[in-house]
C-alpha cells in the first residue's frame, strides 16, 4: 500500500471523528477533531470524548432507517431494496453503496470509542475521580460493543455455532493510526468474547438509566440478552439463555424512573424520543442535516419510493409497501396507528402517500410546514414493549409451558388502551412460536431490525425458516451477511473475505 493510499484510507475512517460538548441535550456539533494533539487531560475532556462517540450513531442513516429498510427487505416483508431482498452481493459486485458506506460509519464510531477508551484509561487520580473514570469507560465500551455488534450482524457469521468459524469481526482496542491499518479478523467465538467483555464491564460500571439519549446499565443488559438470543435462536440452541432471561428480568421487574410502558401507542410515536418507552434512541437536537442525512430514509425514501401512492389504483392495495404480512397487519388494531397518510417529500409533488407514519411521520416537506415543525425522526433502538417479546421467546425456548410463555406478551397487550389488544391463546408450541414471531413484526416493524432477526430464528409449520417461507425459496446462509467492502480488502491485506462472497 502506498503512503498516499494509507492517507486516503485513514481519512475515510477518521473523517467523522469529532469531540462534542457534554451538554444534557447531546448537542453533537463538533468542537474539534480528534488527534494526537487533542489529548484528554481532565474529566471535562473525558465526557466530551465519550459524547463524541455517539456522533455517527445518531447522525447516520446507517445506524437508522437505511439499515432497517435493508433488513426488512432481507426478511422478505418488503422489497424496498432489491439488492438486500435478493442477497446477490459479493466483493466484486457490492450492488449497493450501503455496503461500503455502512462499514465506514460503523468504524467511525469504533474509532471514536477507542479514542475515548484509550485516553481516558491513561488519566490519573489527580485528573479524574476513579469512579467517574470507570463510568465513562463503561459508557465508551458499551458504545464500542454496540458498534461492533452492528459490524458483526452486517459483515460476519454472527449466527454460527462454531466458535472457530473465521468470519468474525476486526476488533480494535486503539484508534487507527497510519501505521496500524492492517489487522486480522477474529474468529466467531473470540468476536463474541470481546463484545461480551465490553458489555460485562458496562453492566458492572455503567450508571442506571436516566436519559434515553445515552447508553445505560439497563441497555447494556438488554443488548447482551438480544445477542445471546439471536445466535442461539438461529441454531435452536439453549446456551446462556437462562442468563439472558435473568438480564431481561432485571430490567423488566425493576422500577426505572423515566422508562416504562405507555398505554397509548399513538402517543409513543407522537412523542418520538420524548416517549418513556425508549431505553435508547437516536435523539438529535435541531440540526440542518436532520432530514437530509440523519433521517433521509424515514423522511424521504419511505414516502417517495416505498409507500402506496394515493388515490389507490384499481390494481393496487393500501399496503404501505408490504410484500408479505398485510393480512396479519390489517387484522391487528395497531395497523391504523402505525400507518397513515404523508405528503410527498418534495415541493412540486403534492400527492399523498400511505406509509408507515410511525417512523415516516408527515414527511420532510410537510413536517417543515406545520407549526410547530414535526421533524422528530427517531430511531427506536429499544422500546419497553420489546422486553415482553424477548421474555416470551426466551421462556418458549427454555421449556416453559405454552401458557407460561405467552403470558409476557399478554401482559404487554393488556397495558395498551389505544389500541385495545386482545389476549393471545395458543394451544400448541407451533401456535405459540408463530404468535411470538408475528408479534415482533406487528410491534417493531422497521424500527430496529427485530423482525429480520426473528425471520431467521422462527420456523413455520412446515419447518422452514420464516424468511424462506416468506420469500418462497431457500436462503444461502453465506449471504446473510454482506461482503467485507472491497476498499477494506484492498488496503487491509491481513483479512480474508467472508466465505462464499469473494
Amino acid at each position: 500500500m502506498t503512503h498516499m493510499k494509507k492517507i486516503f484510507y485513514i481519512t475515510l475512517i477518521v473523517v467523522g471523528l469529532v469531540m462534542s460538548s457534554c451538554e444534557d441535550d447531546l448537542n453533537l456539533t463538533p468542537n474539534y477533531s480528534l488527534n494526537e494533539l487533542n489529548a484528554i487531560t481532565n474529566a471535562e475532556d473525558a465526557h466530551a470524548a465519550v459524547n463524541g462517540a455517539y456522533a455517527a450513531i445518531v447522525n447516520s442513516d446507517h445506524f437508522s432507517g437505511r439499515l432497517f429498510v435493508s433488513l426488512a427487505s432481507k426478511s422478505g416483508f418488503v422489497d424496498w431494496s432489491s439488492g438486500d431482498f435478493d442477497m446477490e452481493y459479493s466483493q466484486s459486485n457490492e450492488t449497493t453503496s450501503n455496503i461500503s458506506d455502512r462499514w465506514l460509519d460503523y468504524y467511525k464510531t469504533l474509532n471514536a470509542a477507542n479514542f475515548a477508551i484509550s485516553n481516558i484509561g491513561k488519566l490519573t487520580i489527580d485528573q479524574i475521580n476513579l469512579e467517574e473514570k470507570d463510568v465513562l469507560l463503561a459508557e465508551a465500551r458499551c458504545i464500542r460493543a454496540f458498534a461492533n455488534m452492528f459490524v458483526f450482524w452486517n459483515y460476519g457469521h454472527w449466527w454460527s455455532s462454531d466458535d472457530s468459524n473465521p468470519n468474525g469481526i476486526i476488533f480494535r482496542e486503539e484508534p487507527i493510526t497510519l501505521g496500524e491499518v492492517e489487522q486480522e479478523r477474529l474468529n466467531v467465538g473470540d468476536s463474541y468474547d470481546k463484545i461480551f467483555k465490553d458489555l460485562d464491564f458496562a453492566i458492572e460500571h455503567l450508571e442506571n438509566f436516566t436519559n434515553n439519549r445515552y447508553m445505560s446499565k439497563e441497555f447494556a443488559k438488554v443488548l447482551k440478552a438480544k445477542i445471546i438470543l439471536y445466535r442461539n435462536g438461529y441454531n435452536d440452541g439453549t446456551a446462556d439463555l437462562n442468563e439472558a432471561i435473568k438480564l431481561i428480568d432485571e430490567v423488566l421487574y425493576t422500577p426505572i424512573s423515566g422508562f416504562s410502558m405507555q398505554s397509548d401507542l399513538a402517543k409513543v410515536y407522537q412523542d418520538s424520543w420524548d416517549s418513556e418507552e425508549n431505553l435508547f434512541c437516536s435523539y438529535v437536537s435541531d440540526n440542518e442535516d436532520r432530514i437530509d442525512n440523519i433521517s433521509y430514509t424515514y423522511s424521504f425514501s419511505m414516502i417517495m419510493y416505498y409507500a402506496t401512492k394515493l388515490p389507490v389504483a384499481p390494481y393496487d392495495q393500501l399496503d404501505a409497501g408490504l410484500n408479505f404480512g398485510l393480512d396479519w397487519f390489517k387484522g391487528d388494531p395497531r395497523w391504523d396507528i402505525v400507518t397513515g397518510e404523508a405528503r410527498a417529500p418534495i415541493a412540486w409533488d403534492t400527492d399523498l402517500r400511505f406509509t408507515f407514519t410511525k417512523v415516516a411521520r408527515l414527511g420532510q416537506f410537510a413536517g417543515q410546514l406545520v407549526s410547530p415543525e414535526d421533524l422528530k425522526y427517531n430511531t427506536y433502538f429499544f422500546r419497553y414493549s420489546e422486553l415482553y417479546l424477548l421474555k416470551a421467546e426466551l421462556l418458549a425456548r427454555t421449556g416453559a409451558s405454552v401458557s407460561e410463555a405467552i403470558a409476557p406478551i399478554n401482559e404487554m397487550r393488556s397495558k395498551r388502551t389505544n389500541p385495545v389488544l386482545e389476549s393471545l391463546n395458543p394451544t400448541t408450541q407451533q401456535e405459540l412460536m408463530d404468535m411470538i414471531f408475528k408479534e415482533y413484526f406487528l410491534e417493531t416493524f422497521v424500527e430496529n431490525g427485530s423482525e429480520y432477526f426473528a425471520s431467521l430464528r422462527f420456523k413455520d409449520g412446515s419447518g422452514k425458516l420464516w424468511m424462506e417461507s416468506i420469500k418462497g425459496k431457500p436462503i444461502d446462509e453465506n449471504r446473510l451477511c454482506y461482503p467485507i467492502p472491497a476498499v477494506e480488502m484492498q488496503y487491509n491485506k491481513l483479512i480474508t473475505q467472508n466465505t462464499g462472497l469473494q
